[in-house]
């Protein structure tokens, strides 16, 4: 009798212990972009450019070689150039996000600054396809990847 109980609670032990295993499956390894959200599920997430550029021309000397940084809070999006890729710069305004999933397109809503971004789990692209301030950087994918 001891030996038929201790199969049973033995075979319910291991039915316990696949079940868990098999339902953490889909919540293990890397995280997926939802194409039904919008930007609101990269708040929180800070990226820097993992190549310099020079912006000497239109910032000053200060930024020959000048990284850009990228922060998503509030569902905005806040952009600024910093001299080094460690130290995040004090944003200066920020811009309104539209899309889903992975693509989107920001404009600073003053005629100024507009591109779009391309999301991956680990990065982010940026094209500009206007900067009145920084036009050296117009048309060109800058990756950003998450801090």
């Amino acid at each position: 009798m001891n030996k038929k109980i201790l199969s049973i609670i033995f075979s319910l032990f291991l039915v316990g212990v696949f079940s868990i295993s098999c339902s953490n499956s889909d919540k293990t390894g890397s995280s997926t972009i939802d194409d039904s959200k919008g930007i609101e599920q990269f708040n929180g997430n800070t990226y820097v450019s993992k190549d310099s550029f020079d912006l000497s021309g239109s910032v000053g000397q200060d930024y020959k070689t000048a990284y850009l940084w990228i922060s998503i809070k509030d569902s905005k999006i806040y952009m600024y150039p910093s001299k080094d890729n460690n130290t995040e710069p004090s944003y200066q305004g920020y811009m309104d996000v539209t899309g889903s999933g992975t693509d989107y397109t920001f404009d600073s809503g003053d005629n100024t600054v507009s591109g779009t971004l391309k999301f991956t789990d680990t990065s982010v692209t940026v094209n500009f396809t206007k900067n009145t301030v920084m036009p050296s950087i117009v048309g060109k994918n800058i990756v950003c990847n998450k801090k």
